[in-house]
């Protein structure tokens, strides 16, 4: 397993909305995601949420750019800052990437920060995605006011960092839709990973490319054994200069590789 992770992330890693065309080529894309929808993290019971994100790639050559994004997300678990950024490579038939990824949560003024490997291969009409993230900040703690008795008094607590290996395939019925569905396991590493637990469970959407620009995403969720979970919906605004769209834009501009969202940092991202 360590072998793996360590191949896993000495690749070059990928982000969201890259644009490779048949010749393997990046193109500019800016990308605007805004959604709605449903949280439950560790510590907090389940909420609604909303936001937007902003993402972009500037190619540095025909196979290597770089891309970026901010979230910025209120609701459930308070305010939340994401910002990532990190080099992209495209080959014929897929693309990697490296990308450090930030978490700032003003509830509890935590910072978390994480190192967050993606590789994605395309077939004729289905891709197959496969990304890990791993915690680099040291344990995160809080100081929470509690009530008992009619006294109130503050504790310390602690905010545990999440990693996460997940696998999703994304299928194309047509050259607008995409259907996706996937696994995933999180909190088996990374500082104080025992306090969630570690869990298992599953991902699934589906999306479809209204227009040229506009891509809408009635249902993309992913939950866990540990009733970790994260349901939204949304739309979102592609620009490219070329505007070369295959399959509905969903390798051009996927948010499977969007800054981390996650209910406690990072367990949904």
């Amino acid at each position: 397993m360590g072998k793996f992770f360590g191949l896993l992330l000495s690749g070059l890693m990928i982000f969201s909305p890259v644009a490779i065309s048949k010749a393997a080529e990046l193109q500019p894309v800016v990308s605007v995601n805004l959604f709605g929808g449903a949280e439950r993290g560790n510590d907090e019971p389940a909420g609604g949420i909303g936001g937007g994100e902003i993402l972009g790639l500037l190619p540095l050559a025909d196979r290597i750019g770089l891309q970026g994004s901010l979230l910025n997300q209120g609701g459930n678990g308070g305010y939340r800052l994401g910002v990532s950024a990190g080099p992209v490579y495209a080959y014929s038939s897929g693309k990697f990437g490296l990308f450090g990824d930030y978490v700032h949560r003003g509830r509890d003024d935590t910072n978390f920060f994480y190192l967050r490997g993606v590789w994605s291969h395309y077939f004729d009409n289905f891709d197959f995605l496969l990304s890990y993230s791993q915690p680099l900040n040291s344990v995160q703690h809080t100081t929470r006011s509690l009530s008992c008795f009619g006294r109130s008094f503050q504790v310390r607590a602690i905010q545990p960092a999440i990693n996460e290996l997940k696998t999703v395939v994304r299928y194309y019925p047509s050259q607008k839709s995409e259907v996706n569905a996937g696994f995933l396991v999180n909190s088996f590493a990374g500082p104080h990973h025992d306090d969630p637990g570690t869990g298992f469970g599953g991902v699934f959407g589906f999306a479809y490319q209204v227009l040229d620009w506009l891509i809408v995403r009635p249902v993309q969720a992913q939950m866990d054994t540990r009733e970790r979970y994260r349901i939204t919906s949304g739309v979102e605004l592609v620009w490219s200069p070329l505007q070369q769209y295959e399959r509905g834009g969903a390798e051009k501009s996927s948010t499977s590789f969007a800054t981390p969202t996650g209910g406690n940092c990072r367990q949904f991202g």
